[in-house]
């Protein structure tokens, strides 16, 4: 099995002893010579009990960062030539993560002023005035940090499907802001394999819910199929309103693959309500010959429910060979499908593309460039029709479908950028004093 290409850049963890010497110079950059800070300034004994973080591009180190065993991070730097190229934010991530891991409950950081806006990107509040620090304005940060014991249960609710019911899943944290994400997970699978994701979503505050759609893991129908060409997405308007309700506001969607194409059906063509919509390796398109869609046309009209095999290979869903057995062992997955269930997969990637220009709420595009799923051109697509304004783009080259799933390093960096992009969208309204 082919390991995809390490991202170029990469981030360590580790004491001052270990980091000291990379991070050192990229300090004495940054704050001495470009600053001006005088050198004695720079060095402190708190080096010696902090956590740091050390970015190396192609093997040269260029960012660096700190958090204090109070919870606070500081002596953030990034050399000239790699800020605004995502460094500093990567950084900043990972020194977020390890203070939740530690179980601080915020942290904190005095920031430049002429950083404020990068530090607000990635979910930090300003407190108090600004201030002077060794001829610099500053203005202190907080961000803060939520989670403790999740609570997970499981429940049912009917579909519009006759007399079926589907499975829902819930994950709460101890501690939440009051958001919540909606998760539609993909063809053949179910809605428990994503239990890390979801107490990764709880760790940062989020409420989270999912189903099983009709025919899939333990929600009732027969595997692959369906009573009606728009049943999955009617049952999925559904949930996510009956949630929406729960919360008091309305939550972030996230969809993948199949449940990708779904969601941003819902959210671009019929307008469901969400706070956001986060898309991870959809089915916006579909790699299919000519012939093969004329004969799913043609059994869509004389047997839609007739099952088959996917024809997708599980080998080519993750780099990871863990998560791939998996899956192959898990006994609620399943590798049947109809030509109605095709059918409404094709039409709702092309109703997405078709309507992106429309699309109103902030988008993030997760897209596994060695897909062999679907067809990664369908996201771009959808991302050069959308405003500008409203969508980030993700692409990560040499990453196979299952992006939550794949090998350690790059797994994340996909929870990298999710964890940037969610930190703006926590609820304000929420956060402590």
């Amino acid at each position: 099995m082919t390991v995809p290409r390490e991202p170029a850049l990469m981030l360590e963890l580790g004491p001052w002893s270990a980091l000291g010497p990379a991070a050192a110079p990229v300090r004495t950059a940054v704050f001495v010579h470009e600053q001006g800070i005088p050198a004695e300034l720079e060095w402190d004994e708190a080096d010696a009990s902090s956590l740091h973080c050390v970015a190396r591009l192609n093997g040269e180190v260029v960012g660096t960062g700190r958090l204090l065993a109070d919870g606070h991070i500081g002596r953030m730097a990034v050399l000239p030539a790699q800020r605004r190229s995502g460094v500093g934010g990567r950084i900043l991530a990972r020194l977020v993560a390890a203070a939740a891991e530690r179980g601080h409950e915020a942290v904190e950081l005095s920031a430049q002023v002429t950083a404020l806006t990068f530090y607000r990107r990635h979910g930090f509040m300003a407190q108090g005035e600004v201030y002077d620090e060794v001829g610099i304005a500053h203005q202190r940060m907080r961000r803060a940090l939520w989670g403790g014991q999740v609570s997970a249960d499981v429940g049912e609710a009917p579909s519009g499907a006759r007399g079926a019911v589907l499975r829902t899943r819930y994950w709460r944290p101890a501690r939440a802001h009051g958001g919540g994400v909606y998760l539609l997970h993909g063809l053949g699978e179910h809605a428990g394999r994503y239990e890390a994701l979801a107490r990764w979503l709880c760790a940062r505050g989020w409420s989270v819910a999912a189903h099983d759609h009709l025919g899939h893991g333990e929600s009732a129908g027969r595997r692959g199929a369906l009573d009606a060409p728009h049943r999955l997405r009617h049952d999925a308007a559904a949930l996510l309103a009956g949630f929406a309700e729960a919360l008091g506001r309305a939550p972030i969607l996230l969809g993948h693959s199949m449940g990708g194409a779904m969601a941003a059906e819902l959210v671009v063509a019929e307008r469901a309500s969400v706070a956001g919509l986060v898309l991870s390796s959809p089915a916006l398109a579909v790699s299919m010959a000519t012939p093969m869609r004329l004969l799913v046309a043609l059994l869509d009209r004389i047997a839609p429910n007739l099952t088959l095999g996917n024809g997708l290979d599980p080998a080519r869903l993750s780099h990871d060979a863990q998560a791939v057995r998996a899956y192959l062992d898990d006994p609620r997955v399943h590798e049947r499908i109809s030509p109605r269930l095709i059918a409404w997969l094709l039409q709702a990637g092309r109703r997405a593309r078709e309507a992106a220009p429309t699309l109103s709420v902030p988008t993030l595009l997760l897209v596994a460039g060695a897909d062999a799923m679907v067809d990664p051109a369908g996201s771009t697509t959808f991302a050069a029709a959308a405003p500008p304004e409203r969508i980030a783009l993700r692409l990560y080259e040499g990453l196979y479908h299952e992006i939550f799933n794949e090998v350690a390093a790059a797994r994340e960096r996909v929870l990298e950028d999710l964890d940037a992009w969610l930190a703006g969208r926590e609820p304000l309204r929420a956060q402590p004093a």
